[in-house]
Formats: structure tokens, C-alpha cells, sequence
């Protein structure tokens, strides 16, 4: 009985660290709705956290967008997975301009649409994006048959140079150049002050 009370503290140490290697949120951002300016999700299983890349004057924003043409919303997540860098689009085409202090609400992204920036804004529908960084022309996008959803968990617009937006995001997405190939995103969440 004594040999074994001497194990148990190694038994629960062991336990712990097995815990924490299965928890989703490891090595994401917290999701917050303090204007925090922090994103990340997991793409194919490989945690993505918008820190930006590249150096010196090449160096790219973690975090870009916000609202635009007085209706859309988007965001780019600009980070790596694994060893690619890229970065991941969220674009909604009409929402709330107005205070929305706790509003939530969720978009579907299931249309076919073309995506930014080869399209305006007003010509594109909801939709996720996601542009690795090591090829110029294949981007991952969803459509009609590759779905998922943008879910506003926070808004709260006060002024025009003070605007919190916070939520969470899942979806699959294809690739333009090989309808075989796509991304899992999920675990996404953002926290936005624009």
C-alpha cells in the first residue's frame, strides 16, 4: 500500500501531461472580446496564429481588414503552420454598421463566389480563403459543397476609430487548381480591434 502511495504522484503527472497534449486549445489564442487583436485556428490539425512573417520591410501584418464599403467585414490572418506561411481570409458581405454592443450571429458560408482581391467587395457572398504563401495561384476557398460558418460572438462599435469585433470560425475549403485537395479549418476564433 505504501509503494504504491509513492507512485501516484508520477501517475497524475504522467495523466496531466497526456491531458494537455489532447487539448484544442493548445497553443491557440484565447478567445477573448477585449479587442485584443489576436487570431488562430487549426488547419488540417496544425495550429495557425496570426503573428505575421518576413522581416524588415517585407514584414506582414498579423492581423489586416475590418470594415469595408459601409456593409462587409474581413479579416486576414497572416501566420504559419507547420513550416508554410499564408493567409487565411474571412470576408462577410453585409453586417451591422452600427453599435451592436453583445450582438451574436452566425454567417453560413456555402455559396459559390469569387474571392478577394480578385473581385470587389459587393460581388462576393460570404466565404472563407486561405492563400499559402508558396504558390501564387492556388487558393483554398469554400463554396457550395465545401461549407462551414463565421460565428459573431462580440461586436461593439462606439466610435469610428473604436471598433471591437470578436467570433469564431470553422470550414472546409478547396483548392482552385485541384478539386481533390482541401483544408480542415477549425478551433478558429478572433478578437479585432480595428
Amino acid at each position: 500500500m505504501k509503494s504504491a502511495l509513492h507512485c501516484l504522484p508520477a501517475l497524475l503527472f504522467l495523466l496531466a501531461a497526456g491531458c494537455s497534449k489532447d487539448d484544442p486549445e493548445a497553443g491557440l489564442p484565447a478567445a477573448t472580446h477585449t479587442g485584443a487583436n489576436t487570431a488562430g485556428c487549426r488547419i488540417n490539425g496544425q495550429v495557425f496564429v496570426a503573428t505575421g512573417y518576413g522581416s524588415g520591410l517585407g514584414k506582414v501584418a498579423a492581423i489586416g481588414g475590418g470594415f469595408a464599403d459601409d456593409s462587409a467585414y474581413y479579416l486576414r490572418l497572416n501566420g504559419k503552420f507547420g513550416d508554410r506561411e499564408g493567409s487565411l481570409h474571412l470576408f462577410l458581405n453585409s453586417f451591422p454598421s452600427k453599435r451592436n454592443q453583445g450582438l451574436v450571429k452566425t454567417y453560413a458560408l456555402n455559396h459559390n463566389t469569387p474571392v478577394r482581391p480578385a473581385a470587389i467587395p459587393s460581388q462576393c457572398m460570404n466565404y472563407a480563403a486561405f492563400f499559402p504563401n508558396d504558390s501564387r495561384q492556388e487558393v483554398y476557398a469554400t463554396d457550395a459543397n465545401h461549407t462551414g460558418q463565421i460565428k459573431i460572438t462580440n461586436v461593439d462599435v462606439n466610435t469610428l476609430n473604436n471598433r471591437d469585433v470578436a467570433g469564431t470560425f470553422e470550414f472546409t475549403a478547396v483548392s482552385n487548381l485541384d478539386p481533390a485537395k482541401t483544408i480542415q479549418v477549425a478551433d478558429g476564433r478572433f478578437d479585432r480591434k480595428q
